[in-house]
């Protein structure tokens, strides 16, 4: 066997690997939302909203609610890293004292990915699961591709292919369909949840935004090492800064920390949404450089079928027809972006993709 053919081969055994972890990615987001509607309706949950909605509304509880589950989502999920780094060895946590002490350019890049993903991404996400359902936001989140794109385009001075155009021209028909449409229709029946929608987009321009400064980040430090550090200042800016401004605001928020750890139904839902999140993260920049930014992010669309799925069978939730037509042309507009022969245009990274 000569060098070229070894070379095929593990080129192919790559491939492979990043497929299955996009795989796993889909199916470890997708029920991540389920136990995200789960903590709607148990306790500490329910009991911190009926506590906050009678000093500050309906409104006011449902955001001071989606902020401890946005917290508890960030620290289990830092605790299921941390036992990852913990199996893969002593190496990864030089590699996190390295890259604070010593890659200081990269500090930037993870803080901004925490608060893009952490504040804005999942904090949308859980208000779009309470305001209007677990299927509408995992459905509503998937334009995120198109701002990563449209970014690396205006910040590399990248151009966009045709086919890139076309895709993005189709999901933003399909977020017609999910956004305005569905407003529409809740206005004439007297049932508008505008916050779900306003949940819904900043999903979307958290995600791209974090895969962006994230994918920055990781182009100079050792991923692992990069996506553990990254939660951890998730984790932070919730635990030190947020809960404890809404604390000393007189929200009593405090009060229902520690049940999330004593009530055993609120632990198991809270520990299952934190596995699904860490490992999601862990299986995404796994396939990130084996198989691209724009394969992943395509296998990562599936998340919005696998979550449906997931609901439907255990809740018996059914997501309206404008959020399943508008899912169906988004997924189709992701499958025109970046699905394409020459894949380069639309890695968040801005590097070009092997051709197969």
């Amino acid at each position: 066997m000569d060098a070229e053919e070894m070379r095929r081969i593990n080129h192919r055994k790559k491939i492979r690997y990043g497929f299955i972890m996009g795989a796993f990615l889909a199916l470890l987001w997708g029920f991540w939302y389920v136990p995200g509607s789960l903590m709607w309706v148990i306790e500490p949950f329910t009991g911190l909203y009926e506590a906050v909605e009678l000093t500050h509304g309906e409104i006011g509880a449902m955001l001071v609610t989606a902020v401890l589950i946005s917290g508890a989502n960030a620290l289990m999920a830092t605790i299921v890293l941390l036992i990852w780094n913990i199996h893969l060895g002593k190496f990864k946590f030089r590699e996190m004292k390295r890259t604070i002490v010593e890659l200081r350019a990269v500090q930037k890049y993870l803080i901004a990915a925490a608060v893009f993903a952490g504040p804005m991404a999942v904090f949308g996400s859980y208000l779009a699961t309470g305001f209007a359902g677990a299927a509408f936001s995992a459905v509503a989140a998937l334009a995120f591709p198109v701002v990563g794109t449209i970014l690396t385009t205006k910040f590399a001075g990248q151009r966009l292919s045709r086919r890139a155009i076309a895709g993005i021209l189709t999901i933003v028909m399909g977020c017609i369909c999910i956004y305005v449409i569905g407003l529409f229709n809740e206005i004439m029946e007297g049932n508008m949840q505008p916050m779900g929608y306003v949940g819904g987009l900043m999903a979307v321009m958290g995600w791209g935004l974090e895969g962006l400064v994230i994918a920055k980040g990781m182009d100079i430090s050792e991923p692992d090492a990069a996506f553990h550090l990254k939660m951890l200042s998730e984790t932070g800016i919730w635990w030190i800064i947020i809960i404890p401004i809404l604390a000393l605001a007189g929200i009593p928020i405090l009060e229902y920390v520690i049940p999330i750890f004593t009530d055993p139904a609120a632990l198991l839902v809270v520990t299952c949404s934190g596995f699904a999140f860490g490992y999601c993260t862990i299986c995404y920049y796994k396939a990130y450089p084996m198989i691209g930014a724009g394969r992943t992010m395509g296998l990562s669309a599936l998340n919005a079928m696998v979550a449906t799925a997931f609901l439907f069978i255990l809740t018996g939730d059914v997501p309206s027809w404008t959020v399943l037509i508008g899912g169906v042309i988004v997924f189709i507009g992701i499958i025109l972006m970046f699905y394409e022969k020459q894949e380069n245009l639309e890695s968040l990274r801005g590097q070009q993709e092997a051709v197969e």
